[in-house]
Formats: structure tokens, C-alpha cells, sequence
């Protein structure tokens, strides 16, 4: 995103052009009576289609228009009729929603109601704003059409097409009118001129090509686009998505290795001014370490007190922007202000920490990575915008450490799952900056064990107790999310956790839950559970099911083929214990022992043992991959089979003659 350097009276014709602009929009295109009779395409089935998707992005008024022509072919189909528009409402604001609806008789509802704000949870729990509204009388056979406007102020937002839908789609035109004024010029917060326009084509065909136009316009014409199909444990679907993205550079971007050095070069410069040395760093220093200490124990004490810093990113929704508006501000925040306030935002409590470690003597290199739950860091783009946290590298007895000092509760060297096997630009021993790869992450650091104990009557109902225990990464993300509630709310989503886990029906209390402010120690949630009808009723037997956490028993891959490369977010380690005691009246049958599974990249074992009248089951279930190619998919989901047949065998109960 870079600033346009535009005179008043510029302004005032962008803003006349802009209204000329919203007029013409407003017209609608004509319904041909083709697109009203159409049904079902056998070629194509779907509840919906859409006929045709066009957006204009224009940097010339800081706008984008965005009209989309549905066609309802089901009753699942009209649903399609409640419209969600996200948007970033930080950045960019939504106006001039127009909608109607065309009846399969032609006859046109205008939509008259109001669009309201909401907000749309997707993959990986990331969260958006959208406006959302509902079109009137949407029938099966309904041509169902909406637009609206997208503006922002003072920057430019050279624009991501997002070409793929989740529908089929006939038609699609995009358009991008970039800034360009004769004696006027882009120039970034570091005075680099941005002479030229770039952009990478994710995901088309080969042969599609970006027209320019004569008055240097680009445009992108398709059709017959096939929708895209999202499927469980994907890499974030906007990175699958076939996109176009566009930029703003210098003659240098046309060389992504040379567009990274000059990047990291200006990054280092910048962060190292940011983090110099000051009275108030040297008397927070003393105050933390001794002059004895060893270096892992001035790294330990100097992690210890920024961690205890409030981080501002993880208690405000829309602190991400604030940070990066005031990394570009003129005036921008000092350590001092962040020691002073005892506050700061995630990018300044990393500096904190590297200042403080320079001066303790400690070689440490500041890391710029990529989230992945949002993006996956590609070189080969030069767009600084894929690099979103910093992280810091510590040399300790000549080992490099990495710290994630800015991510509240994360335990002394581990790194949140979002920044382990990343990559991104890193501070080096010489000077420089370089390309760099993040430690990839260990199972044995995302450690859940669930214990529980349940007592059976002889109507197959249960009541008992289960005990939870996290640690690593599983307690990282537990505390990281109760940043973002109360202990109310933290209640209702521990108990509704547990009850994702079990039978339907199950009834849920939360006990107690401890260890919530100490990152080095376990967290751990005790319940109360009673479960009605858990075991099966079969004349003189009950079927016990072997498996109390239900959800590992259904296979998370039960399609034959798969479109998108299997991806989760972390590996993980998995133990559970539950013993169940059933009346004495019962005994229990023989018990078939599964083989334990073992990959190269995961490991599942089960084991019984049992006394008198009461059985325990002990599960271990291990995933030490995080990423499979769709040719690793078919071994994968043989896995992952082999775990739900073994987890389904019951446990067989007879009335004890």
C-alpha cells in the first residue's frame, strides 16, 4: 500500500469523477431470456451459478465496484439469496448496495430492507466483517443480482482479484485502473518512486493472459470458471483460490531476489533505529538481569519481563492496523513510551526484547515471518505485505534460539504455531538480511491427555469425571483464545469443547481449570459429564463404545479423491485414558487387541487392561506432518481409516450368569 502524492484541487476531481462513476454504476445489465429459463446443467451441477462477476478496481477515485448475477436452481439454491459481503471495515468502507431479485417470470423485487453489519468466522478461525443483507422472494429458477462500491481513503490499494468462487461462474470480467496522473507519482513511506505496475497470476491456466488496454487499463476476461471447492484441513482457501495480485514498484521488482535484499535492508535499518540503546532500556536491564548471570539466563529473565509487557494486539480486534499506522506515522511510538505505559503492540515488544538482549551483550537478530494461517511466505512475490510478525534469534552457547517474545504465553523457546515452518526475512551475523527458514515444530511440543472416569448403569447411560491436560502449543492456543474472553465465556468454551469431543446429547460442567497465567506449566480443566444411552442395548449384551472422544472416531477423510493438499495447523501428540466401571451383574468379553499403526509420520496404538468389574482403555494418537501433497492423499486416508476401524470395535458386556 503506498501514498499518492496529489494536490488539493486533484482531490476535488477525483471525488467529481468518483460521483460520475457511482451514477453509471448503477444501471443494470438486461436479463436475457436464456439466463431465465436455464436449469440445472447436468454439466455442471450445482444449486447455483453464477452468470456473471465483474469488478472494477480504480486508484484513480479509491474505489472498487463489485457486481455478481446469480442463478437459483434449487431450494438449497436459496439460500444464496442472503448475501454476506466481507470487507476489511479497518481499511475500507461498503456503500451504494443495490439488489433485486427477478422472478422466473421476469417479474423484478427491488431489495428496499438495509444491509447489516456482521461477522463470518472461516477456515482456521480467521474472523471478517461483511455487510450482510437478503434479497426478497427468491424462488428456484430466480435470477437473484447485487452491487456495491468499496472505497478507502488517501492510500492506494493496488488490488488481489480473487477470481475463483465457491460456484461455477459462465462470465467474469476485472478490471484495475491504476493511478496515473502526468506529473504526479507514487511514492512509498521511504521515498522509493513506484514508476511501474507488476503482477503474478496464482493458480490460472497457462494461457491466460492481462490485456492492456488503450488507455492502459488492465483487464482480465474468463469463462466457464469451475467453482472452487473448499475441503476440511486446507491450507487457508484464499491462498488456493486462482488470484491475481498487483503492485506498485521499481524497476528492481522484476527481480524478486534483488526486491528482497533492498526490503530486508530497509527493514533492518529501520527495526535496529527503533531498538537503539536509550537510558530507559539500560535501567529496565539492570533491574532484570545480574552481571553473573550466563547468557541462557539473561535471555530467560529479559523474555520473562517483555512477556509481562500488555500486548495490544491480542486485546484489540483492530490493533493490527494501529500498529501498522503507527510503524508509518511520523510520530512514531519510542521504547521509552512502550516501558513507560508497560504497553506496546506485537512489532514493538519484539524490539523491546531484541534492545534489551544488544545490551545485555547477547548476539540476537531480529525475523520478519509470514502467519500461515493467512499466507504462505513466496519469495518469488515481491510483496512485503506476506511478512506479518517478528519474531527474535538468540545465539545460546553457540546454538541459535528461537524466541517468540510478542506472542503472549508462548513458553521460552517455542514459537506459536503461526511461526513455526514459516519462512521470512532475518537479521544476519554479518550485517545483512537473508531469506530465512523457521524451525519446523515437534509433535511432542502439542501435547493433550484426557483422562476419564465413568461409571455405567445397566440402562447404558453413564455419569463420571474427565480431566484434560495441555501443554505446548495446545495450551498456547487455550490461553491465547481466553485473551479474548471473559471467565464466563472461557467456561462455555472449555464445556463446549468437551462436548464437540463426546456423544450427542452429552451434559457438560466445568469444575475447575487451572494454570492459565503460567506458560511453562500445564493447563488443565477438570468436568463433570453424564452421558445418556453411551452404551448400546442388545438383548443380554451392551455394546461399550472403546473410543469416549467420539471425534477420532469417524474419518476426517472419507472422500476417495481430493482436490487440495491436506494441512494442519501443528503436530500433535494425543493420550487418552478412560476407564470405565459397569455393574457387577456384567462381565466383560474377550477383548481383540489392534495393531498399532505406525507411518512415518504418524503413530496410533490402543490397549486394554482390565480388573474386576471395570475396564481402562488407553489411546495414543500421534501426527507429526503438517503438510501432504494430494499424491500423499490416498497412503494418508488409508491411515486414517485404519484409526477409525480400530476405534469403533465396542466393547462387548454379558449378563454374568
Amino acid at each position: 500500500m503506498f501514498r499518492a502524492k496529489l494536490p488539493f484541487f486533484m482531490l476535488a476531481m477525483a471525488l467529481l469523477f468518483s460521483s460520475y462513476r457511482l451514477f453509471a454504476f448503477d444501471d443494470w445489465q438486461p436479463i436475457s431470456p436464456e439466463e431465465l429459463k436455464m436449469t440445472v446443467d447436468p454439466a455442471h451441477p450445482a444449486d447455483a451459478i453464477i452468470l456473471y462477476h465483474e469488478e472494477t478496481a480504480d486508484d484513480m477515485t479509491r474505489h472498487r465496484y463489485v457486481y455478481k448475477r446469480v442463478k437459483v436452481l434449487t431450494e438449497k439454491g436459496k439460500d444464496r439469496g442472503t448475501v454476506e459481503v466481507p470487507f476489511d471495515a479497518a481499511r475500507v468502507g461498503i456503500a451504494d448496495i443495490r439488489a433485486r431479485t427477478i422472478a422466473p417470470d421476469g417479474t423484478i423485487t427491488p431489495f428496499t430492507g438495509k444491509a447489516f453489519n456482521s461477522t463470518i468466522v472461516k477456515t482456521h478461525g480467521l474472523k471478517y466483517q461483511a455487510k450482510t443483507f437478503a434479497l426478497p422472494n427468491v424462488q428456484v429458477g430466480s435470477i437473484i443480482e447485487w452491487k456495491y462500491t468499496e472505497y478507502w481513503d488517501e492510500f492506494l490499494r493496488a488490488p488481489r482479484w480473487t477470481v475463483q468462487d465457491d460456484l461455477f461462474q459462465k462470465r467474469a470480467k476485472f478490471t484495475f485502473i491504476p493511478f496515473s496522473k502526468s506529473g504526479h507519482y507514487v511514492v512509498d513511506g521511504r521515498g522509493d518512486i513506484k514508476d511501474r505496475v507488476y503482477y503474478t497470476l496464482i493458480g490460472l491456466p497457462e494461457n491466460t493472459a492481462i490485456k492492456t488496454t488503450v488507455n492502459d487499463h488492465l483487464e482480465l476476461e474468463l469463462k466457464d470458471i469451475p467453482a472452487f471447492e473448499e475441503e476440511e484441513f486446507s491450507p487457508p482457501a484464499d491462498m488456493l483460490r486462482m488470484h491475481v495480485n498487483f503492485y506498485y514498484g521499481t524497476a528492481k521488482m522484476s527481480k524478486p531476489q534483488e526486491f528482497w535484499k533492498g526490503e530486508g535492508k530497509y527493514w533492518s535499518k529501520e527495526a535496529d533505529k527503533f531498538a537503539s540503546q536509550s537510558a530507559a532500556i539500560s535501567a529496565a536491564l539492570s533491574q532484570t538481569i545480574s552481571a553473573s548471570d550466563s547468557a541462557e539466563q539473561k535471555t530467560r529473565k529479559i523474555y520473562a519481563f517483555v512477556q509481562k509487557i500488555k500486548n495490544l494486539n491480542f486485546t484489540n480486534e483492530e490493533s493490527w492496523l494501529e500498529e501498522r499506522l503507527r510503524r508509518e506515522s511520523k510520530e512514531k511510538r519510542t521504547l521509552e513510551d512502550v516501558l513507560s505505559k508497560r504497553e506496546g503492540h506485537r512489532d514493538e515488544i519484539a524490539r523491546l526484547f531484541l534492545a534489551m538482549a544488544h545490551a545485555a551483550n547477547l548476539q540476537a537478530y531480529l525475523m520478519r515471518v509470514a502467519d500461515r494461517d493467512e499466507v504462505f511466505f513466496q519469495p518469488i512475490i515481491p510483496d512485503d505485505n506476506q511478512l506479518t510478525s517478528e519474531i527474535v534469534i538468540v545465539m545460546i552457547d553457540g546454538k541459535e534460539v528461537f524466541l517468540d517474545p510478542a506472542t503472549p504465553f508462548c513458553p521460552f523457546g517455542h514459537l506459536a504455531w503461526q511461526h513455526n515452518s514459516t519462512q521470512g526475512i532475518r537479521q544476519t551475523p554479518d550485517g545483512g538480511t537473508a531469506v530465512a527458514q523457521t524451525p519446523g515444530a515437534d509433535y511432542k511440543e502439542a501435547i493433550s491427555k484426557r483422562v476419564g472416569r465413568l461409571v455405567l448403569s445397566d440402562d447404558g447411560n453413564v455419569k463420571g469425571k474427565i480431566g484434560i491436560a495441555w501443554a505446548g502449543q495446545e495450551a498456547l492456543v487455550h490461553r491465547l483464545s481466553s485473551l479474548k474472553t471473559d471467565v464466563a465465556g472461557r467456561k462455555k468454551e472449555l464445556e463446549d469443547e468437551l462436548k464437540a469431543l463426546l456423544p450427542s446429547g452429552a451434559i457438560v460442567q466445568l469444575d475447575a481449570s487451572n494454570g492459565w497465567d503460567d506458560p511453562e506449566a500445564q493447563l488443565t480443566a477438570n468436568f463433570s459429564v453424564e452421558i445418556p444411552s453411551y452404551a448400546s442395548i442388545a438383548g443380554k449384551r451392551i455394546l461399550v463404545p472403546r473410543d469416549l472422544f467420539q471425534t477420532h472416531s469417524r474419518t476426517p477423510f472419507a472422500h476417495g479423491d481430493r482436490k487440495n493438499p491436506v494441512y494442519f495447523n501443528y503436530p500433535y501428540y494425543a493420550m487418552d485414558e478412560t476407564t470405565v466401571t459397569f455393574p457387577a451383574t456384567f462381565h466383560l468379553e474377550n477383548i481383540t487387541e489392534s495393531q498399532p499403526l505406525r507411518t512415518d509420520y504418524s503413530f496410533y496404538k490402543v490397549q486394554h487392561a482390565s480388573t474386576g468389574n471395570s475396564v481402562t482403555i488407553s489411546r495414543d494418537f500421534a501426527m507429526a506432518g503438517i503438510g501432504f501433497q494430494t499424491k500423499d492423499y490416498p497412503e494418508l486416508r488409508k491411515f486414517y481409516a485404519s484409526v477409525a476401524t480400530g476405534d469403533s470395535e465396542p466393547l462387548v458386556l454379558t449378563v454374568a450368569k
